[in-house]
């Protein structure tokens, strides 16, 4: 007897579990073509929820219109035809190139590798539970919903803490599809059972058979996971912004969210109205007050705490998520009427996901997506509760209650309305694409000085006045590493400098051309060129005398495609600054493109590598990533030094000569003291001090491994402000 009933479970647990094993998966092995934006997971969830709706509506259809006795026969056949994408990572010949639609290239790839296996295994969840309904009357489907979602979260939190840590990606996938497999038989099983045992038509019980949905009830069940999904993917966007652009980070919402639904769906005694409601509107106001500086200011007036960003953000996701879901879960009808249900809250969810992923960034300048999914669940809530008022919300307290209720969707809605302007004084620019945004602050005084902010992470500063502005600045100031490499470079008097730079910034770097130097840039991000050169707001490239080029595209493809076309540039020093920003593009750090970044070096050419960062301490894989490709490395370390318009920093230097990165010393000393000691030391890399760190590949990097859970106290945050 037991049998049958575990046999749904075990089946929906495992459908459940792969639907959300391989959105990381898959996410993770394309995010390094993209550059790493956190915008390719927003476009991914988008397209995991239009194609959860689609499974739900197959499921639908399939429950709706076909005999109970030829669904595992249609479910068959397409089973059969999903075997043919397998498996489900996208093969290189995906790779994007730079005339390409980011959006367009990952939906397109997405459909064509991923979508059949996944809308089936979405539609796996209500169609179990319309067969347990036929198969075993009497019994309720719903908890199988809670354990639909329970193997969700257990499948998101495998892949950081089980396979990203211990399994090559292509290991992975291969894994997940022996899974699909078997987890498709055990599903045809639980079909071929439910037509057995229940031939005839769907029981219901007269008062469901008479049950209508009205128009009202209908739009909540869109309304609630419409602003759920919202929610999460707002909060998703926030922490890829404050934090880092990792499969970790991307699971945290997600898990929340999926908490929330298992939470709300297993039992009806764990809502409860006035409270969750209560503790909403306290979360809601705690997210407020914290992050009231601004997002320019979020990682600092936190403690510098990754952790306690992450922490505010999921407190007023949960309570939010638990409101939407609580009230989700009341308004759930009779069994005769659950695939219509599931349908609801998928293309709800499916209309969230649309919006955040695909309209917001056309529509909106600055992320305005969280607020507005908040203030839809709030105006849900309001008219939930006005439907079927309960506790204080009915007794003389209700007046109280919907002023409190009112205040919060009013603080939801306007509480971000002004972020452009409020929250970041002196902005004269504001862009938004597929990369982030882009914020251009000038700040007036009798120094002047204007700045560029990807999100919260500045990509540099310039002084407005003579002869500050041809000086470079901050994080490549002459305290810095790459400073006291190139200023070295420049006492010893040697020929034209060959100078390569993967990330553009404000082209700071351009400070230090001579007449005769080659400069060259690789920036991703097409808005970064044209405020950097074409705005009018920065002069570094137009100040500067060398002879410059701007490579637009990913660094690493770009790079690759000039070894196999014209050969190595000969560079004398290739600059890395891309990983200062908190959405790390991994596949720069890989062993695959140490060895592109190390034929171009010319003899005796030295690779110079930003990993100055609040979330991750990336010293000791470039140093073991430089080993594997012959390359000695050190570690430059600088204090604050304002009179050289340089910031505390920290630069890996890695070179076949010893002798180059030695030579640093020389500039060091070269240094003004202060309080008799150096302003920078150099710490050779090597030996034990790498000798634990894994060398990471195309198809294996570990980045959850190198979070700091507190900023460390020597590296300043590149969000605080000068």
């Amino acid at each position: 007897m037991l049998a049958g009933p575990w046999l749904y479970v075990v089946s929906i647990f495992s459908s459940a579990f792969l639907i959300f094993g391989v959105q990381p998966m898959v996410g993770k092995h394309i995010l390094p073509w993209f550059g790493g934006a956190p915008s390719v997971w927003m476009t991914c969830l988008a397209f995991y929820q239009t194609a959860l709706f689609l499974g739900y509506a197959y499921a639908y259809g399939l429950a709706a219109r076909v005999p109970l006795r030829l669904q595992p026969v249609c479910h068959v056949l397409l089973f059969a035809a999903s075997l043919a994408v397998l498996p489900v990572l996208p093969a290189d010949a995906w790779r994007p190139t730079p005339d390409d639609d980011s959006t367009l290239r990952i939906l397109n790839m997405l459909t064509a590798n991923v979508a059949l296996p996944f809308v089936l295994l979405a539609a796996t969840g209500p169609l179990l539970q319309f067969w347990f309904a036929r198969a075993l009357p009497g019994r309720s489907p719903y908890v199988l919903y809670a354990v639909s979602n329970v193997g969700s979260l257990l499948g998101l939190l495998s892949f950081p803490f089980l396979v990203e840590p211990s399994l090559p990606l292509s290991s992975a996938s291969r894994l997940w599809s022996w899974s699909f497999a078997v987890t498709g038989v055990a599903v045809l099983a639980c079909a071929v059972r439910a037509a057995r045992s229940a031939p005839g038509p769907s029981p219901a019980s007269p008062s469901e058979a008479r049950e209508s949905i009205e128009l009202g009830r209908l739009a909540l069940w869109i309304l609630f996971p419409a602003s759920a999904v919202m929610m999460f993917m707002g909060v998703t966007n926030q922490l890829c912004l404050d934090v880092a652009s990792v499969p970790f980070l991307w699971i945290v919402p997600l898990s929340v969210y999926l908490i929330t639904l298992v939470l709300s769906f297993a039992s009806e005694r764990i809502y409860r109205r006035e409270v969750f409601v209560a503790l909403a509107i306290v979360s809601l106001a705690w997210l407020l007050v914290t992050t009231a500086h601004g997002p320019a200011q979020v990682g600092v007036s936190l403690a510098g705490s990754w952790a306690t960003t992450a922490a505010v953000y999921c407190a007023a996701l949960f309570f939010g998520c638990m409101v939407a879901h609580g009230e989700l879960h009341r308004l759930r009808p009779g069994p005769s009427r659950l695939t219509a249900f599931y349908l609801c809250i998928a293309g709800g969810g499916a209309l969230g996901g649309l919006f955040v992923g695909l309209a917001a960034p056309r529509i909106f300048s600055v992320y305005r997506e969280l607020p507005l999914g908040v203030a839809v669940c709030w105006v849900s809530t309001w008219a939930a509760i006005r439907r079927e008022p309960t506790g204080l919300f009915a007794g003389r307290a209700r007046r109280v209650a919907w002023a409190c209720i009112g205040l919060a969707t009013g603080g939801a809605a306007s509480a971000w309305a002004l972020e452009a302007s409020a929250r970041e004084p002196g902005t004269v620019l504001v862009e938004r694409d597929f990369f982030g945004i882009l914020r251009v602050i000038e700040t007036p005084g009798t120094t002047p000085f204007v700045v560029l902010r990807h999100g919260t992470t500045r990509h540099g500063l310039q002084y407005r006045n003579l002869p500050l502005r041809r000086i470079p600045t901050s994080y490549y100031g002459q305290a810095t590493g790459v400073g006291l490499l190139l200023s070295g470079r420049r006492e010893t008097r040697a020929g034209p400098l060959q100078l390569g730079v993967v990330g553009l910034g404000i082209g700071t770097l351009a400070a230090y051309g001579r007449e005769g130097d080659q400069i060259v840039f690789y920036e991703i991000d097409p808005e970064v060129v044209r405020i950097a050169r074409d705005s009018g707001h920065f002069t570094y490239l137009g100040d500067s005398p060398a002879q410059l080029e701007v490579v637009l595209g990913d660094a690493r493809l770009s790079l690759e495609a000039e070894l196999a076309q014209r050969g190595s540039r000969g560079f004398d020093v290739l600059v890395l600054d891309a990983f200062t920003s908190d959405s790390i593009p991994i596949h720069l750090l890989t062993v695959e493109a140490f060895r592109i970044y190390a034929a171009h070096l010319a003899e005796g050419g030295v690779l110079a590598v930003h990993v100055s960062n609040r979330s991750f301490d990336l010293a000791a894989p470039v140093a073991r990533l430089g080993r594997e490709v012959g390359l000695g490395a050190c570690l430059v370390v600088n204090e604050d030094a304002p009179r050289l318009l340089s910031e505390a920093a920290r630069w890996v230097l890695l070179s076949a000569d010893p002798a180059r990165c030695e030579g640093v010393d020389a500039s060091i000393a070269r240094l003004p003291r202060r309080a008799g000691r150096a302003l920078a030391h150099a710490v050779p890399l090597g030996g034990g001090s790498v000798g634990d760190a894994s060398v990471w590949t195309d198809d294996f990097s570990n980045l959850l491994g190198l979070l700091r859970y507190r900023q460390s106290a020597h590296v300043r945050s590149r969000s605080e402000s000068p």
